[in-house]
């Protein structure tokens, strides 16, 4: 799907490659963050069901599109979830977010790729 975010994953830094229309319903540019800076990563059945606070940018539609910024008393965290399907969770150590919750094809081989 061409408009949803990618993951890629390098030696050095992660980066959440979004497509144009999520960056602007996001009101963000792609997100880059060193793999040093990952301090846990899991698949989850329902990327939506993690991610809570309020919206601050982003776009929110249920069980549609989460793509923004969410902040709540455990942090910020960057969300780019298409349906309440399965994702994963990367929680991060240092940087501005603190989660990004991303929904991906194949959640089980991001986690291993990350681990």
């Amino acid at each position: 799907m061409a408009d949803v975010a990618n993951l890629v994953i390098n030696d050095d830094t992660v980066t959440v490659a979004m497509s144009a229309a999520e960056k602007a319903e996001a009101l963000h540019r792609d997100l880059t963050f060193p793999r040093s800076s990952v301090t846990g990563v899991r698949a989850v059945d329902d990327g939506m069901a993690e991610v809570h606070g309020m919206r601050m940018p982003g776009a929110y539609f249920p069980d549609v599109i989460m793509v923004g910024t969410w902040r709540s008393g455990d942090g910020n965290t960057f969300a780019a979830c298409h349906g309440s399907g399965p994702a994963i969770v990367i929680d991060l150590a240092g940087q501005h977010y603190d989660r990004i919750v991303m929904t991906v094809g194949d959640p089980q081989a991001a986690v291993t790729s990350l681990s």
